[in-house]
């Protein structure tokens, strides 16, 4: 049976990996994205790119958006890829009967999504996480009297309006969607797997080697830890899930790795993973062991890297300079492939609507890429929400 998938964003660089392997997998790749023109819309991968309604303009125009398109093209396989995952799988119950949806439930996504909700899942299946509350909880104080920690979101995305806090210092007013969380010391480790049934069939581990803001767009493949390894299998343990999921970790002194936050869908690890035995993994038709980047490779977004080095640059912090300038030689750019090499050479027209976005409301760029498609800018919009600072910018009119 020949497969049609449907990828529900094209704009970001883990999107067109997604692409290529599918399409070296030999299936029929479809991509729906609000913006008209984005990184697969001229990528040889991808047979036809739709624009649909933002999700956060307008969800049952989305939701109907999707749904004809897969009714139109006889879409077999369903495959969100960023931020937008909240609203796909609130659609999945709504599919064809014929129709696969890869990605966890709506029940897990928003339960994992949810920086407070996840801690506690963690806790209750037995792996580490930091203690977090939030604001308007009494415990809140009694943390920060105690020890430094990390102010953030409930409910976020791309690193926005993450701080720290020092010991003794005074919260903000008391908000059930800010959170206050125990600051562990220690090296970061993100993680990306392909889950099956519950179970991780292949876990990609990196580290952020260059960073615009709190955004890594040079990466560095890493181990993983036997001890992240069984972190992750008792996380899943019986949840049932299909799809990517991708953590952030600490890794303190000992070793101990501490759950931070848990993203149900794909990061910037599966740049580390072979396309060829990706492609099939999704498709579910993957036998052999994942082939993954060896410790120490590199990828980067070149063209987040020199924006990086030009600011270190005019700043005279060389040694950041340097640092960016390692990741351009010795990098494998994630964009770049001679075989299909459109996106890359025109990445910057191709991203210049949520670039042009960031400029003109001045907010990250992070932000300025998601606030159309992810799920804190949708429920911040519907409950008309008075301070969407704390959610990653200013309202959109």
């Amino acid at each position: 049976m020949n497969r049609t998938a449907l990828l529900t964003v094209g704009r970001f660089p883990k999107a067109l990996t997604l692409a290529r392997s599918l399409h070296r997998h030999g299936v029929r790749v479809l991509v729906a994205d609000p913006l008209k023109r984005q990184l697969c819309s001229v990528s040889l991968s991808v047979s036809k790119n739709f624009q649909v309604t933002a999700p956060n303009t307008d969800i049952r125009a989305w939701e109907s958006d999707i749904l004809d398109i897969i009714d139109r093209e006889q879409v077999t396989d369903l495959i969100p890829v960023s931020e937008e995952i909240c609203h796909v799988a609130n659609l999945a119950p709504k599919l064809p009967k014929n129709v696969r949806y890869v990605g966890p439930s709506a029940s897990w996504v928003t339960q994992w999504h949810d920086k407070l909700a996840f801690v506690n899942h963690a806790i209750e299946r037995g792996v580490t996480a930091p203690s977090v509350f939030t604001t308007a909880d009494p415990e809140a104080r009694g943390l920060v009297r105690q020890t430094e920690c990390v102010l953030k979101p409930r409910r976020g995305c791309s690193g926005t309006d993450v701080s720290f806090v020092p010991p003794g210092s005074t919260l903000p007013p008391p908000s059930n969607n800010l959170l206050v969380q125990r600051k562990v010391d220690g090296t970061h480790l993100y993680t990306i797997s392909w889950v099956v049934d519950g179970r991780a069939i292949a876990t990609a581990s990196y580290r952020g080697s260059t960073h615009s803001g709190t955004v890594a767009v040079g990466f560095k493949s890493a181990p993983t830890p036997f001890s992240v390894k069984q972190w992750i299998e008792q996380f899943l343990a019986d949840t049932g899930t299909t799809g990517f999921i991708s953590f952030d970790f600490i890794l303190d002194r000992g070793g101990i790795p501490w759950g931070i936050e848990c993203n149900p869908r794909a990061s910037s690890g599966i740049h580390f993973i072979d396309e060829a035995w990706l492609g099939a993994a999704v498709m579910g038709n993957a036998s052999a062991v994942a082939s993954i980047a060896p410790a120490g490779k590199r990828a980067q977004w070149s063209y987040s890297t020199l924006t990086e080095a030009y600011k270190h640059l005019l700043r005279l912090r060389i040694r950041k300079l340097l640092s960016c300038w390692r990741d351009l030689l010795a990098s494998r750019d994630v964009v770049w492939s001679w075989r299909d090499p459109l996106p890359f050479l025109l990445m910057t027209p191709l991203c210049w609507e949520f670039i042009w976005k960031s400029i003109r409301k001045r907010m990250p760029i992070g932000d300025a890429s998601q606030c159309d498609i992810a799920w804190h800018w949708y429920e911040a919009k519907r409950l008309d929400a008075p301070n969407l600072e704390t959610l990653g910018g200013e309202r959109e009119a």
